[in-house]
């Protein structure tokens, strides 16, 4: 499935007031699911562990590993699924 990316066909529904709450909600809920932001909304999927901010090193020689090593490989797919994952937070947010 692939989320709308039109935001005139999804948010055709009042913004949240004081007296429309429940309307509101299931409304955005629709809307979050067919993005594909609900199970990060409401907790389903949580964030993936942050990765470290510095590069992996060899411990013994203390000097940054080849970006070919497996370990740098893996650090680079650690932080792809960290920065997809707060990239879906902030849409979520952003459409809330």
């Amino acid at each position: 499935m692939v989320p709308i990316s039109d935001m005139s066909l999804m948010l055709s529904f009042p913004k949240l007031d004081g007296n429309n709450y429940y309307a509101w909600a299931n409304n955005m809920m629709s809307t979050l699911q067919a993005q594909l932001l609900w199970l990060i909304v409401n907790g389903q999927r949580p964030p993936p562990p942050k990765p470290s901010a510095d590069p992996p090193v060899n411990a013994t020689i203390n000097k940054l590993l080849p970006i070919s090593s497996n370990d740098y490989r893996e650090w680079i797919r650690s932080w792809n699924k960290y920065i997809q994952w707060l990239e879906s937070d902030l849409s979520a947010m952003g459409l809330m």
